[in-house]
């Protein structure tokens, strides 16, 4: 079945003026409809560069959840041997 919305939303943020390169992902004629802060400077970047962003914060706040999760275990394996 087709999807007769697909993209609509997207249609409706900028008419026309709103293509162009992307700053993240360096591509060229891709809408450009979500604003994004680099370096203090508010600039509009693509669907694919606000993905990419988060799926780099998902995975680095994942890495940092593994390393804690290592501390606490080295802490509690260190702690009976210190008892004994």
């Amino acid at each position: 079945m087709s999807k007769s919305n697909r993209g609509r939303n997207l249609k409706d943020e900028r008419k026309n003026g709103a293509r162009g390169t992307c700053p993240i992902t360096g591509k060229t004629g891709v809408k450009l409809v979500y604003e994004h802060e680099i370096d203090g400077k508010k600039v509009m970047i693509s669907k694919t560069a606000k993905a990419t962003l988060e799926n780099q914060k998902r995975s680095e706040a994942k890495k940092q959840a593994q390393k804690d999760q290592k501390k606490e275990d080295t802490k509690e394996e260190a702690a009976p041997a210190a008892a004994e």
